[in-house]
């Protein structure tokens, strides 16, 4: 214990000690690798990672069975009007519909009174499941409700979901990059799925909040403009 006989220095060191504890944990915060932050091309920018060979079919139709809940406009075959198979989100180019020789079985709204926060997708037999623009893996695990689900940030504050898979493709990891096309895995019913299709989302927001994929604004791919290759992405 110190007494006034002791020197000045003796009563400041404490302090001191306090004082530069302070000074480091404010440095290191200050002097902290940021989160990186995602930014990739059009189709075709060459920093992109690795492209694969998925191309989007130009049409889509709605399933044949069944009533379609939220469908949008279609002709009298069932095919839906003004189709736009790359879209533009954010200056993100995306595909509306991430795998080939699909019908639409469900539409993004309102579904038995609860949201149904994106589109199903059915083929027979099961088809992969593509990524639907470059981007950042943030989420390929299980849940109750999802399934088998992989959630990829495209950068901009746009993301993509992709759940009730079948399985992984082998390539998909949580903090790996993934080209535009590259497969994530094959259609499935795992999670609370009644049947064999994907559900997809499309995604705007920031990730980084209290619920993570789940505080973000889910968006129909319907409402977005055309992507005409060489124009502009704005």
């Amino acid at each position: 214990m110190l007494s006034r006989l002791d020197p000045i220095w003796a009563y400041l060191a404490p302090l001191h000690a306090k004082a530069l504890a302070l000074f480091t944990v404010l440095v290191m915060t200050a002097c902290a690798t940021p989160a990186p932050i995602v930014v990739y091309g059009p189709p075709g920018d060459p920093t992109n990672p690795p492209q694969g060979s998925f191309q989007p079919n130009a049409y889509l139709q709605l399933c044949k069975f069944g009533t379609i809940s939220n469908a949008p406009p279609v002709d009298r075959d069932g095919w839906v009007l003004n189709f736009k198979p790359v879209i533009v989100v954010n200056s993100v180019v995306l595909a509306s519909v991430p795998v080939n020789e699909v019908c639409l079985s469900s539409g993004f709204g309102y579904r038995s009174g609860r949201p149904h926060q994106g589109i199903d997708l059915t083929a027979r037999p099961a088809g992969t499941i593509y990524a639907a623009a470059p981007g950042l893996i943030l989420e390929a695990n299980t849940s109750s409700s999802y399934g088998n689900q992989i959630v990829i940030d495209h950068g901009k504050g746009v993301y993509t979901r992709y759940a009730h898979l079948a399985f992984f493709d082998p390539s998909v990891a949580k903090g790996r990059e993934i080209g535009f096309g590259q497969p994530l895995g094959l259609m499935g019913n795992t999670g609370n799925a009644r049947g064999v299709h994907l559900h997809y989302e499309i995604l705007t927001g920031n990730y980084r909040n209290p619920k993570a994929s789940k505080g973000l604004t889910p968006q129909s791919p319907f409402v977005f403009p055309a992507y005409y290759f060489g124009g502009p992405t704005g």
